[in-house]
């Protein structure tokens, strides 16, 4: 716990010159199916729950098809040699994640939307532009951008899809595949530039036509995907390079690297707030700024983003007893409705070889709440041991009282409290140190 005001220090100062190095991911995902395959026309079903949840800057599918006629061609059937497809269908998500055949949550998109799960709030250290898609001669430009200084990508594919709407009853039909070579792209800024044209076939409908472009690894990872579909005018995403899966030890304070909100769109008004959808009860959710102000995670916060402006806040949780979490940072605007990002906190007890280091010591109670000039907290001691810290912290998790009793008895016990003068009002938190009793939280409201 000494260290934290250090570390919020360190972190605040760096989020305070820090952009992003990275842009959030495109998820594609490769449909591989037939026409003479039934579960096909589940598994596209379930993939269109997913695009109603979605737009073209967060997912995208490009519809293969072997032995499907006219819908078939020899560049198709290469990329279900490349992956390896047998089994029908196949959906592939970002060249890593293969769900193949159709079951129980197919035809609902839950499937699937398991796999974007993994995908959706993903950094991908490469942005791509379509500078040029005529439809006409099948002519496509593109710019790839290194945006990290630190990422290298080597012997890599620019893989280019044309895709066709409207074939009948398909759509989204993939028709055309070309390739170019990335031999090698690093250093935050560098470009490439790529040009190639795909042959027309005359019996495709040009007006129903559309591009995508995307980087596939030697590994097949597909990091980066970007499509000539149209965008939404209101675009807010979300990126960060670590997962939201995270696990820590009770009774310490959560400070997590930045998490990046980025508006791809026209400039917007939104509030967010942290949305818990289970939590142990001592555990508090607050988040903090790139300016250094944290917030109490279920007041709603407004803030304004420019158009292509991007800013970062940082999750400041103060952790308690040994459990899980499932909460939500929760974006929300007139334009774009609801924006959640769901993260998965569990707090592991440590193994403990003295357990007589832990002070035996439990709060039974704090009063009054708010504190309006003192409050008095109420210790139960087990064991007739004579001293008890109780710390106390702000918003920010930096200590800013501490309360040390040494003249205390076995039984029950009273600790006065009276805030620092220099306390303003608002949250804060106390924890008994070095004890499993559970953290609290009180009002100072002078």
């Amino acid at each position: 716990m000494k260290y934290i005001n250090l570390l919020l220090a360190f972190l605040v100062a760096g989020i305070l010159f820090a952009q992003p190095n990275f842009m959030p991911v495109t998820t594609i995902a490769e449909d591989f199916g037939s026409l003479s395959c039934p579960n096909c026309l589940v598994a596209w079903q379930g993939l269109q729950a997913v695009h109603s949840e979605t737009h073209n800057g967060e997912f995208i599918t490009a519809r293969l098809f072997t032995e499907s006629g006219s819908l078939s061609n020899a560049e198709i059937e290469e990329r279900f040699s490349y992956y390896g497809v047998i089994g029908l269908p196949n959906v592939i998500f970002n060249g890593l994640i293969s769900i193949e055949g159709a079951g129980e949550g197919t035809a609902d998109g839950t499937n699937y939307l398991n796999a974007l799960s993994q995908t959706r709030f993903s950094a991908s250290p490469v942005k791509i532009d379509i500078t040029d898609f005529s439809l006409g001669r099948g002519a496509v430009s593109a710019n790839v951008t290194m945006l990290s200084p630190t990422a290298v990508i080597s012997n890599a594919k620019l893989v280019y899809y044309l895709l066709e709407d409207n074939v009948g009853s398909e759509t989204n039909v993939l028709r055309g595949v070309l390739y170019d070579d990335i031999a090698s792209l690093s250093g935050a800024g560098t470009t490439l530039n790529f040009n190639r044209t795909f042959d027309l076939n005359p019996d495709w409908s040009v007006s129903n036509l559309w591009g995508l472009i995307f980087i596939q690894l030697s590994d097949k990872t597909i990091v980066q995907c970007v499509s000539s579909l149209p965008l939404p005018e209101y675009n807010f995403r979300v990126a960060m390079d670590w997962k939201t899966f995270v696990t820590v030890e009770p009774n310490t304070n959560y400070l997590s690297s930045p998490i990046w909100l980025f508006n791809l769109g026209a400039a917007d008004n939104y509030t967010m707030s942290i949305q818990v959808d289970n939590a142990p009860a001592d555990w508090y959710f607050n988040y903090c700024d790139e300016e250094g102000n944290c917030y109490p995670g279920s007041i709603d916060r407004p803030f304004t983003l420019a158009a292509g402006e991007a800013t970062s806040i940082h999750l400041n949780l103060m952790i308690g007893s040994s459990g899980t979490a499932d909460f939500r940072i929760a974006v929300n605007s007139p334009h774009i409705g609801s924006y959640n990002v769901p993260f998965h906190i569990t707090a592991s007890t440590p193994i403990i070889d003295d357990t007589n280091t832990l002070s035996p010591y439990i709060i039974k109670g704090f009063y009054p709440n708010p504190v309006k000039s003192s409050a008095v907290f109420h210790l139960s001691n087990p064991k007739n041991v004579g001293s008890a810290t109780i710390e106390i912290y702000n918003v920010k998790g930096q200590k800013v009282q501490t309360l040390k009793e040494t003249n205390l008895h076995s039984g029950e016990n009273e600790i006065s409290f009276v805030p620092d003068t220099n306390l303003p009002n608002g949250i804060y938190y106390y924890r008994l140190q070095n004890s499993n009793s559970k953290a609290g939280r009180f009002i100072i409201m002078k």
